[in-house]
């Protein structure tokens, strides 16, 4: 633990390198502080706690990355929640989105996080000469697979970026203001961009160890990064890039199967194990961000029933009232972000993932009762106190994801997925597998098949909206525009499901840069078609 203390020391001191000053002069004197600007590169364990820092940036941004990965995908509520409180994000959750209504703002905030990243990255390749080679190749190939991946979670979500590769520092805001604009590169820069930081990465990092400590970059995380980038090079039409095909596709399936070739990682026997806050970092995960009642929580509260609305109110399916505070919430949720009950019936009564998922309820009277559900994946622990702490790991990668991308990669290639699709179901349906099987099918058939796996497998995980976008129909379109991809909206349950954009809404493909952002930076440009 005393590791990730280390990140908010860290932090301070990554901070006040890109601070500008009032007056030149005191750029010639040293800070008081020892662990402040250069001071703080003249051992390893500073060196060592920078990089710890950059891992805190990854937990820092968890709600980023979920606003960009989940909260567009259809699966949620927009309206109430099944006890009555207004749901959050709602122009969000139904796309409503221009320059006014950006979703989010000032690009999630992540252009201070890569100033950061390009400063250690800069500082380890230039500086730090008692880092041995083996130090310096290992630190700074983790810092190129954080800064691919935060790339990559701009590029998905606006395509061409502002390309950060050098850190600003305190004399160029002085003698040249100009630099702090910077114009949008196009898509296909952003993304060769990407490639070349996860290629670096994965080259420095190929002698790295498979096996590391999960709450941090690793050689895995890299692989199945590097998987991604080249998949979505391979599917995806942004901008001037358009779709490459096999080429990339094959890039991605060496990666996937470098992964599965390592042997390192396996799925957990039990769906729910990912997601116990008792027991972590299991054979699973590739990477999670770390969290611990004693430094941070998180905000998974927002996911849980509200005491007062819940207790005495609630009932089981059969509408039977549940005898009090089922969960153990101990009064700290409320219910701010529901899913939709046509998503969580979408699960079959023998997969084991929907309980592992979703804690079921209903409210109302018998024979009139309505469905509702909370989000259990990351809900933490109760202590021996009574305390009810939200500590729960939030994962960005386990080996599950290897195994439906690498049956992507299959179906794209005319190849069959079974064999992943399958072991996939097999420890979703458990004694009940038989008669769950996957057959392979067409093409299409066989990626809305993925889809509806992955969403039953990573509910919650930020991954669906980018699926939606990746994953296609007969006629290579994304599944954003199909009926069959969707869920029924909350306040329509049991009518058909319409598609989450409309084939007339294609600028919302990307997101749309705000106001503030375009009035600050005449070099910005809007996202083409808002």
């Amino acid at each position: 633990m005393k590791k990730y203390r280390l990140w908010a020391l860290a932090a301070c001191a990554l901070s006040l390198t890109a601070l500008p000053s009032c007056k030149s002069d005191l750029l010639d004197l040293k800070p008081i502080d020892h662990y402040g600007t250069n001071n703080y590169w003249n051992n390893l364990a500073q060196v060592e706690a920078n990089y710890q820092a950059l891992n805190g940036i990854l937990r820092n941004n968890y709600s980023v990355f979920r606003v960009f990965g989940e909260l567009r995908a259809g699966t949620m509520k927009f309206t109430v929640s099944a006890t009555g409180e207004s749901q959050s994000s709602v122009e969000v959750k139904q796309s409503v989105l221009d320059a006014d209504r950006p979703g989010i703002s000032n690009w999630g905030g992540l252009y201070g996080d890569l100033l950061h990243i390009n400063l250690f990255i800069k500082k380890v390749e230039t500086q730090c000469p008692f880092l041995t080679d083996a130090e310096r190749k290992t630190y700074l190939g983790k810092a190129y697979g954080i800064r691919a991946y935060i790339y990559f979670v701009l590029y998905k979500s606006y395509g061409g970026v502002v390309l950060e590769t050098e850190p600003r520092v305190a004399e160029e805001a002085i003698t040249d203001p100009t630099s702090y604009h910077k114009a949008r590169s196009s898509a296909e820069e952003t993304l060769d961009f990407i490639k070349k930081d996860v290629e670096k990465s994965s080259e420095l990092l190929a002698t790295s160890p498979w096996k590391s400590i999960k709450t941090e970059w690793s050689r895995a995380a890299t692989e199945l990064l590097k998987a991604e980038v080249y998949l979505w090079s391979a599917k995806v039409t942004t901008g001037n890039h358009t779709a490459t095909g096999e080429a990339d596709l094959r890039k991605a399936k060496t990666a996937l199967e470098g992964i599965v070739g390592s042997q390192a990682f396996d799925l957990e026997d039990k769906f729910a194990a990912n997601f116990d806050a008792k027991k972590k970092n299991g054979k699973e995960i590739i990477l999670n961000l770390y969290f611990d009642r004693q430094e941070a929580t998180n905000d998974y509260g927002h996911y849980m029933y509200q005491n007062r609305l819940f207790v005495g109110s609630a009932r089981d399916k059969n509408g039977v009232l549940f005898p009090g505070d089922t969960l153990k919430a101990m009064s700290t949720g409320i219910l701010y972000n529901e899913y939709k009950p046509s998503f969580v019936a979408s699960f079959d009564e023998d997969d084991t993932r929907r309980s592992a998922t979703f804690f079921e309820f209903t409210v109302g009277t018998p024979g009139n009762l309505l469905p509702g559900s909370v989000f259990l994946k990351y809900q933490g622990q109760l202590y021996s106190d009574n305390a009810h702490i939200y500590d729960s790991n939030v994962i960005l990668y386990r080996y599950a994801d290897v195994l439906l991308l690498l049956a992507e990669v299959k179906n794209a290639l005319g190849e069959d997925p079974s064999a992943e699709l399958n072991l996939i179901r097999k420890r979703a349906f458990g004694t009940k597998f038989a008669g769950h099987e996957f057959v392979s099918g067409d093409f299409a058939a066989n990626e809305l098949a993925i889809l509806k796996e992955r969403d039953h497998e990573f509910a919650g995980e930020y991954k669906r909206w980018y699926d939606l976008l990746r994953l296609q129909d007969a006629s290579k379109q994304p599944l954003v525009f199909s009926a069959a991809a969707a869920y029924s909206d909350d306040h329509l349950t049991g009518t058909a499901p319409t598609p989450i954009l409309k084939t007339t809404e294609r600028q919302k493909l990307l997101w749309p840069v705000d106001r503030t952002v375009l009035n600050n930076d005449p070099l910005i440009k809007q996202t083409e078609g808002y």
